[in-house]
């Protein structure tokens, strides 16, 4: 219920133009969840200016250029934090690369299969960085790849099979069949949530698997040892 209702006031949101306030009167959501649930949909100045035509009231466009403003504010102070860590990380090395794919693949990554290392998520990012790290690492070529995606019916299978082929610099034939689900009444399933669906990349090979998992341990074993 909660998921539909999330549904629904995001829909009111982006597709209608609607207020907190409205949302909040049709749907009987208090504010401050639709403060949580609507941070990344804010209403255009030509929007507010809309709404305040057709009989808004002042408060209410104030509040919606208030929020408008915090959001700006809060967007130019990540951007300095940005600019920090990137300067305290300056250059990666092959042993932070190491460092963070165990970590990526101890978090994320399938362990209980023999001769196959595989790993799932719906973040481009993510897999290209378990990507360059089995590359950099351990020597296996961008061609050794196999990918799968998993997606909802919804979603036009070409256009998604063409963006992860894009993201992640694959030919197609690198692409195993993908699987397709409907999204149920549990699903939150406004479009723009689904993403691009969800991309696992498999890697094969005995001594790899090992290999993986050993560092995995010799990792985690000296992290013990700090504790």
């Amino acid at each position: 219920m909660r998921k539909e209702l999330r549904e629904k006031a995001v829909r009111m949101r982006v597709e209608q133009g609607m207020s907190y306030s409205a949302i909040r009167d049709a749907l009987g959501v208090p504010k401050s969840t639709l403060s949580y649930w609507l941070h990344e949909h804010p209403l255009s100045e030509e929007r507010i200016l809309e709404l305040r035509r057709a009989g808004w009231k002042k408060g209410e466009a104030s509040r919606e250029r208030y929020r408008n403003t915090m959001r700006a504010k809060r967007a130019a102070k990540d951007k300095e934090r940005y600019k920090e860590w990137m300067s305290y990380f300056g250059e990666l090395s092959e042993r932070d690369l190491m460092v963070a794919g165990l970590l990526l693949y101890i978090g994320e990554g399938t362990k209980r299969k023999a001769a196959q290392l595989s790993l799932a998520n719906t973040d481009p990012q993510a897999i290209r960085l378990f990507m360059t790290w089995m590359e950099s690492c351990f020597g296996v070529s961008r061609e050794e790849f196999r990918i799968q995606l998993h997606l909802y019916a919804s979603m036009d299978l070409e256009v998604e099979r063409k963006f992860w082929q894009n993201a992640l610099k694959v030919k197609k034939q690198q692409f195993y069949k993908g699987t397709v689900r409907n999204a149920t009444k549990h699903s939150f399933s406004y479009s723009a949530s689904h993403g691009h669906g969800t991309c696992s990349v498999y890697v094969y090979g005995a001594e790899r698997e090992r290999n993986v998992k050993m560092a995995m341990q010799a990792f985690l074993d000296l992290q013990d040892k700090r504790d």
